[in-house]
């Protein structure tokens, strides 16, 4: 797991941000990767990648999860600095 995920949330808005960034850009690769599973997969000669998928699709998930408190805590940044 990347090491800033088990960490506290940042608090600034840059800083969230940019770990947004990140988590995208490992949720594309997760993606990706699920994809190139999936294409390699052969019935015909029974070759499954059915664990590898349910992994990276829970590691999706769970980007996912950390990218939504990440957004919210943006939210409430912004809230607070409205005053």
């Amino acid at each position: 797991m990347r090491t800033f995920l088990s960490r506290s949330l940042p608090t600034t808005i840059d800083e969230l941000e940019a770990e947004i960034r990140q988590i995208d850009e490992w949720r594309l690769l997760c993606t990706n990767l699920i994809k190139e599973c999936m294409a390699k997969e052969d019935v015909m000669k029974k070759i499954f990648y059915a664990a590898e998928i349910h992994e990276l699709i829970q590691e999706r998930n769970m980007l996912e999860t950390h990218r939504e408190f990440r957004r919210v805590r943006i939210a409430h940044l912004k809230y607070e600095e409205q005053g």
